[in-house]
């Protein structure tokens, strides 16, 4: 990833959706404002909350969202990719909070992992543009009933 915004400082896993386009990123990023669009159901706890996609993890599904009438709050939510509107908790709510608590929730992960985070210490209220989800995550290549997982739409070459 291009070092040219506050997601970078997360890792090369993250791409800045408000950014210049990063090299290794080939995903849609006006499908990814879709798609969660499409997922979030009258029962989620966002439903009708204005999300911002600011960053989405290039290894796995994840993508992190600003709230909108309130920009210090950050969510990460993890995508299905089903293309249609999800049931019960899904797509699920991995973090959620002010910049601290995401930062703090992306060290966890790390350490967890026992992952090399990349140094994140701005524990500012405020925060960059974006936080993002760490570690290894990766969605496995077929869903429960053994069918191939709807991949993310891409790019044209």
């Amino acid at each position: 990833m291009k070092e040219t915004s506050a997601v970078a400082e997360l890792g090369d896993d993250w791409c800045d959706v408000t950014a210049d386009r990063a090299e290794d990123c080939d995903l849609d990023h006006l499908a990814l404002a879709a798609e969660l669009s499409t997922e979030v159901h009258p029962a989620h706890p966002f439903f009708g909350t204005a999300l911002e996609v600011i960053a989405h993890r290039l290894s796995n599904d994840d993508v992190l969202c600003r709230h909108r009438a309130t920009p210090s709050r950050y969510s990460i939510l993890h995508l299905t990719w089903s293309r249609r509107e999800e049931i019960g908790g899904c797509p699920t709510i991995d973090a959620d909070g002010e910049w601290r608590d995401i930062v703090a929730y992306e060290n966890a992960v790390d350490a967890a992992l026992g992952g090399s985070a990349p140094n994140r210490t701005d524990l500012s209220e405020s925060g960059p543009n974006g936080a993002a989800l760490s570690g290894e995550g990766r969605k496995p290549e077929q869903g429960p009933t053994g069918q191939p997982r709807a991949e993310a739409p891409r790019r044209p070459s």
